[in-house]
């Protein structure tokens, strides 16, 4: 079995890295949603109404679900700076326990 070698460093950067991907596909779905939502080249005809009602109800459950995945983004980088900061305070508690046990001895 491989082991896997995590450190509060590297899950600090991680954080920072999830976290600029986070704000990059943020700024992307805004900017796609002001270009797909700025005209109507269909038309107000009939038949481009109709278009553009399915397009509409279409493109705004696209935009839902894309800001859901900058969500989650968000989150898992505050997941794994919470990591990362639980990690760090459960090193330096146990280098401390082990600097008093062999203090004592």
């Amino acid at each position: 079995m491989t082991q896997i070698r995590v450190s509060p460093q590297s899950l600090s950067d991680a954080a920072r890295s999830v976290a600029r991907a986070a704000e990059e596909f943020g700024t992307g779905v805004t900017s796609l949603q002001s270009t797909v939502t700025s005209e109507s080249p269909w038309g107000a005809d009939e038949p481009g109404t109709l278009f553009g009602a399915a397009y509409l109800a279409v493109l705004n459950h696209a935009i839902e679900v894309y800001g859901s995945h900058v969500d989650l983004l968000w989150e898992a980088a505050d997941g794994l700076a919470i990591w990362s900061d639980r990690s760090a305070t459960t090193e330096r508690d146990l280098h401390a326990r082990i600097a008093a046990v062999e203090a004592g001895s």
